[in-house]
Formats: C-alpha cells, sequence, structure tokens
C-alpha cells in the first residue's frame, strides 16, 4: 500500500514540481499554491497568466471556497466572466493534514477550444435545424408538383380519348361525303337519261356532288389536324410520364436528405448542448 501524504507533504513537491508540469501533460496548465491563507507559489500557463499575486492573501474565487469549505471546487469561466478575456476552467482542491485545512493547490486550464466548440455547435444546430425546414417544404412542393403531373397525365388520357372519339365522327363524314357522292353521280345519270325533262334536276344533282366533294375535302384536312394534335398528345404524354418518374426519384433522395438532415440536427443540437453543460458553472 502506498504511503500516505499529508497535505503539507504534497504542497512540498508541488512546489518543486509545479515548473514541469506543462512538459508532462497534453494541456497547457498554470498552478497556483496556497498555503495557510496565503499565494506562495504561481506558474502560469503558456497561453495564460492570471497574474496571481504570490505573497498576498487569498480574497476570493475558488481558492477562496476550497479553504473555507475543505471541498474540492471546479468552476468553468466564459470568456465573458473572465476577466482576462480567455475562458478557462478553474480546479481548486484542499491540502489537508488530517481534518485541518492547510493549503490550496489550484490548477487553471485554457478551454477556448472548447467554448469555440459550443458556439459553433450551436451555429450548425441552428443551421441544421433550417436546413431541415427547408427540406421538409422542398418535400411538400414536390408532392404537390407530382399531384399536378398526376392530373396532366389524366388529362392527356381524356384528350386521347376525345381524338380517337372524333376520328369515328370524321369517319361518318367521309362515309356520308362518299355516299352523297355516289348519290349526286346517280341522278345526274338519271337526268341525263330523260333529256331536257331532267336538266333542273341535273343541275341539283351536280351541286350535291361537289357538297360531297367539299365534305370529303374537309373531313381529310379535319382529319390530318386531328392526327397532328393526337401525336402532339401522344408525346405530352410520354413527357409528363418522363417527369412524374423524375419526380418520383427526386421525392425518394429528398426524404433521404430530410431524413439525414434530421439526424445531423438531432446530433448537432446533443453536441450544443453537451457543450453548454461545460459552460454552466460560473463565478
Amino acid at each position: 500500500m502506498a504511503e500516505q501524504l499529508t497535505g503539507t507533504e504534497i504542497m512540498d513537491m508541488m512546489m518543486k514540481l509545479a515548473p514541469y508540469i506543462n512538459d508532462f501533460v497534453a494541456g497547457d496548465i498554470g498552478i497556483s499554491i496556497t498555503r495557510d491563507g496565503m499565494y506562495v507559489k504561481y506558474v502560469p500557463g503558456k497561453s495564460m497568466d492570471l497574474r496571481t499575486p504570490v505573497g498576498e492573501p487569498v480574497l476570493k474565487g475558488g481558492t477562496k471556497q476550497a479553504l473555507e469549505t475543505g471541498n474540492r471546487v471546479v468552476k468553468v469561466i466564459s470568456s465573458e466572466k473572465s476577466a482576462f478575456g480567455i475562458p478557462y476552467v478553474a480546479c481548486a482542491t484542499p491540502m489537508k493534514d488530517g481534518e485541518r485545512v492547510v493549503g490550496c493547490i489550484t490548477t487553471t486550464q485554457s478551454v477556448n477550444s472548447m467554448e469555440r466548440v459550443a458556439m459553433v455547435s450551436g451555429d450548425v444546430a441552428a443551421s441544421s435545424e433550417e436546413f431541415t425546414a427547408g427540406m421538409q417544404e422542398l418535400a411538400g412542393q414536390s408532392a404537390e408538383v407530382e399531384k399536378a403531373c398526376d392530373r396532366l397525365e389524366q388529362l392527356g388520357e381524356n384528350l386521347l380519348t376525345t381524338a380517337k372519339q372524333t376520328d369515328e365522327i370524321i369517319d361518318f363524314i367521309r362515309n356520308v361525303a362518299s355516299q352523297t357522292n355516289l348519290l349526286g353521280l346517280n341522278a345526274a345519270i338519271e337526268a341525263a337519261r330523260v333529256g331536257d325533262a331532267g336538266r333542273g334536276f341535273s343541275v341539283v344533282a351536280e351541286e350535291v356532288r361537289k357538297l360531297a366533294i367539299v365534305s370529303s375535302e374537309s373531313a381529310n384536312k379535319i382529319a390530318d389536324s386531328l392526327g397532328r394534335m393526337h401525336n402532339a398528345i401522344k408525346n405530352l404524354s410520354q413527357e409528363i410520364v418522363t417527369i412524374d418518374q423524375v419526380i418520383g426519384g427526386q421525392n425518394s433522395s429528398i426524404g433521404e436528405m430530410a431524413k439525414a438532415s434530421e439526424n445531423m440536427a438531432a446530433t448537432a443540437v446533443e453536441l450544443s448542448e453537451v457543450a453548454q453543460e461545460m459552460f454552466q458553472v460560473t463565478e
């Protein structure tokens, strides 16, 4: 079993070791040693010098509290609370001979990087939440576009059906024109056979044939126009299907991105909370 050292013995050892502490640790630590309520040794850190007045009494802070209570005191000082504008953590450990407090060893260490982590994580959390909200809004808009494409696709199908019905009407007109032309031709033949008595009827038969020809030509023009419209509707329907497929893929990607964003936001919030907890204890 290791020999139990008294507080006085530990302070005597630390008086000699204090200048070398930073050679053995990764951090940047300042050390002050207090004996009988007075600062007797102070070794500042490389990046922070609290200018602890050696030879003067302890008046305040964690060291004073540790001396008075006999309990270890840890304080995290933010840059706003720090008199030097540098955030640091102070750990004051009372030294005892038996039950009597004979002094205190206090270490101070800069936590500037930790405070930056807290600030950055807070910014990341806020940005992640905004990004998540934006992704959710984008997903909603994409869903609306997808519905609109579905409606356009249905409209295209209705137009194709209507075009097919129109084709049937054109075929009917062509058939009527053909029959009318045949009827006019027969009437002209009969009018010619009866001679002068059928002359007036021959004129009527000729006009009927002309009407049949015009009707047939008009039907052909309408059919040609409807054919082009039919092809345009088919192309439109195909484009709508393609757009719908693309949007479907985008919705899947947006969903995955939104989920990843939510996870990132949750992680950033948790990191921010942990970082903030590190700075809740102040003077």
